[in-house]
């Protein structure tokens, strides 16, 4: 782990310049650096929610959330331009000691769930160009270079009780937070035919990435409104 810097300004604004690298599913034989992803900033928001249920009179009182909007940036250190699918699986790690957190379990979430390898491309990509015309399943990170930064939501309880599931009570304590991401992995064959395909653009990378662990301070009493949607983290 990568030491890390925290600026703390207001109830939940930091930053964070770390991550770790990921790892090449490209062709066997042409390992490929693939990017670093990095948790850079991150606003902080408390609610109060309710579960959902048939009855709302035999529900439990409402209950503190947190929702986290992070953003997530992706770099690439490498000589090449990097063509990354953008379909991903994410698991949010947390926990009240950063060298042993567990994967959390948003909603319905399941984990290991994920896509299958991709073995052709989908009608709106191009066999002679990844980005063009432009679609919602490759993206190119430069040489040197950064991809436009994703926005990962994540809502956490902070003084749920439920009875089949223990949340603990994050009033006044630090919480620290990983997230990672599982990219889609393409086909043997298709890796191959794309590396061909589409060189002269970069290298085709598909793995697994991880953020730097971040910290949230949770007040012990946090200021909050009810969610404005409603949302309950679990049903």
């Amino acid at each position: 782990m990568f030491p890390i810097r925290l600026v703390h300004v207001g109830v939940g604004l930091f930053t964070l310049f770390c991550g770790y690298m990921g790892h090449a599913a490209t062709r066997p034989e042409q390992a490929v650096p693939g990017p670093t992803a990095a948790a850079t900033n991150a606003d902080a928001n408390y609610c109060f929610a309710r579960v959902r249920g048939l009855d709302p009179g035999r529900l439990p009182p409402a209950y503190l959330v947190l929702q986290l909007r992070v953003r997530v940036s992706y770099r690439n250190a490498g000589a090449r331009p990097l063509i990354l699918p953008l379909e991903r699986t994410r698991n949010v790690y947390s926990g009240f000691i950063p060298t042993a957190l567990t994967i959390f379990h948003q909603g319905l979430d399941i984990v290991g769930q994920g896509f299958k390898p991709m073995k052709s491309l989908p009608a709106d990509v191009s066999p002679e160009n990844p980005v063009d015309p432009k679609n919602d399943v490759f993206t190119v990170i430069p040489a040197d270079g950064e991809m436009p930064p994703l926005l990962e939501d994540i809502t956490l309880p902070v003084n749920r009780t439920a009875l089949f599931r223990h949340y603990p009570d994050l009033r006044g304590h630090k919480v620290f937070i990983r997230l990672e991401f599982v990219h889609r992995e393409l086909s043997a064959a298709l890796a191959t035919d794309l590396s061909d395909r589409w060189s002269r653009f970069g290298v085709p990378w598909t793995g697994t990435l991880t953020t730097n662990t971040f910290e949230i301070d949770v007040p012990a009493h946090p200021q909050a409104a009810a969610c404005k949607d409603n949302y309950s983290t679990v049903r």
